[in-house]
């Protein structure tokens, strides 16, 4: 029961998830060794935080009870990449699929890192369906939004004077770009 509230903590920023990615980002952070360790143990606790009524254990995952995914293909390549991010050595805020009604909006996530009161804001959009067209809507809706800098300085507390659209196509290259260029902030 060490780690039910760390493991709850990553399941309220990721909403749905597989005992190998708690088990990833686990390891990562140093509560346990990667491998059949961590992911027994990941296991035992997502499986406790069912039995407390804090989780939802679906087929083969596990999800904040008011969560309706069903872990399909998009829902699991944005957890992994939001779990990439998590595994970094820098702190992180993650909000994973929020409305923004003033402009009819639901990214992704939008995900701020920092290190040293330095920082990168991002909208992180996971292409695996979306027409090219379809994703350059939403990056126009962005664009060409007045207050969008308003909006992510007050979600996140910071002023934000500038952040990306990251769109995502291939996991591994999202993984190079974390570790060679944001891990240099």
């Amino acid at each position: 029961m060490a780690h039910e509230e760390t493991i709850f903590q990553l399941m309220e920023i990721l909403k749905v998830a597989d005992k190998q990615i708690i088990a990833d980002i686990m390891a990562a952070k140093g509560h346990w060794t990667a491998g059949t360790s961590a992911v027994n143990n990941s296991y035992k606790s997502l499986c406790n935080l069912c039995d407390l009524g804090k989780l939802t254990k679906g087929d083969g995952y596990f999800k904040l009870t008011d969560c309706k995914s069903e872990y399909k293909e998009h829902a699991r390549l944005i957890t992994q990449a939001l779990a990439e991010i998590l595994k970094l050595p820098l702190d992180s805020t993650i909000y994973r699929e929020i409305t923004i009604p003033d402009v009819g909006l639901r990214p992704d996530a939008i995900c701020l890192i920092t290190k040293n009161n330095q920082g990168f804001c991002f909208i992180l959009e996971v292409c695996n369906n979306e027409t090219p067209e379809y994703l350059q809507s939403k990056i126009n809706v962005w664009n060409n939004w007045p207050n969008d800098t308003a909006f992510l300085s007050e979600l996140f507390g910071y002023r934000i004077p500038h952040y990306d659209i990251m769109p995502v196509t291939v996991l591994d290259g999202f993984k190079a770009f974390l570790k060679e260029e944001i891990c240099a902030i």
